[in-house]
């Protein structure tokens, strides 16, 4: 019996956002296993015992130069994510933007990421020893936004997924259902909505127990929270995958080779 796979571009643009995800997981469980090695130690500048310590704790060490590498590396695979994103959306190789709305929410995101990432690459480079006040601000501004980066972005797939007669013809798999919102699109902005919920009860439950004196707690929870922050990654590479499909379909000349995309809110047509 004959089965319909969905082949793809292996070496493509969804890539970047997973490039981003293994530097900033493989930096985190790298931080964590020397601080076991070494024995978990408390360090001179911490006023407490605790256990685990905190990111920020273990990279004021002479483990600094790996977070700043990593944590800059990230940051620039994450922009570029966004980037790509609009370029891609803007020529026609995935959906293209159904508003022009749409094209300003994803601007105001990449703002919001870029200032957000160089938030955590002077975090890195201030660290929590000799500059904690330093150190803690651009943690803020990392935080802050990160999650307005996320809420535009995010808002985008909703659009998509509310107007499903506005999507690309060559876009119907995504529709499994009758129901207006039976589409992948609004799956998608659903799962990160799950997504950025989760990070800010994870957020409020790491502040509250910072507050109230409970470190460990609160180590575990931000720990928890920059794991859980690479699963951002892993659906904005979703979002790019389809990029890798088409560029599969029209090198092996199936359905969408040299089909002409007429791009949403413009008489401009791409070839994809």
């Amino acid at each position: 019996m004959k089965t319909n796979r969905v082949r793809f571009t292996i070496i493509h643009w969804y890539l970047l956002p997973l490039v981003s995800l293994v530097v900033w997981w493989g930096m985190l469980i790298a931080l964590l296993a020397c601080w076991g090695a070494q024995g978990r130690p408390i360090y001179s500048f911490m006023t407490k015992y605790q256990n685990p310590v905190y990111i920020s704790s273990i990279a004021a060490t002479n483990l600094q130069p790996l977070f700043i590498a990593c944590s800059g590396f990230q940051a620039i695979f994450f922009v570029c994510t966004l980037v790509v994103a609009y370029y891609l959306r803007t020529h026609g190789k995935i959906q293209s933007y159904i508003s022009k709305v749409q094209q300003r929410f994803a601007i105001v995101s990449m703002v919001f990421a870029t200032i957000g990432q160089l938030g955590i690459l002077f975090t890195s480079i201030f660290n929590t020893s000799a500059f904690p006040k330093v150190h803690i601000s651009f943690v803020g501004i990392f935080i802050i936004c990160v999650f307005l980066a996320c809420v535009f972005d995010f808002l985008i797939s909703f659009m998509f997924g509310t107007h499903p007669d506005k999507l690309d013809p060559h876009h119907d798999f995504v529709i499994f259902g009758h129901h207006k919102w039976s589409n992948l699109y609004m799956v998608a902005f659903g799962l990160k909505v799950v997504w950025v919920a989760t990070a800010v009860a994870l957020a409020v439950c790491f502040g509250y127990y910072m507050r109230i004196g409970h470190k460990s707690r609160s180590a575990i929870f931000e720990w928890v929270i920059a794991f859980w922050y690479g699963l951002l990654l892993i659906m904005w590479s979703m979002d790019l995958l389809s990029s890798a499909i088409r560029s599969y379909e029209r090198k092996h000349n199936t359905e969408f080779d040299k089909t002409e995309i007429t791009c949403s809110g413009s008489n401009d047509s791409t070839f994809v």
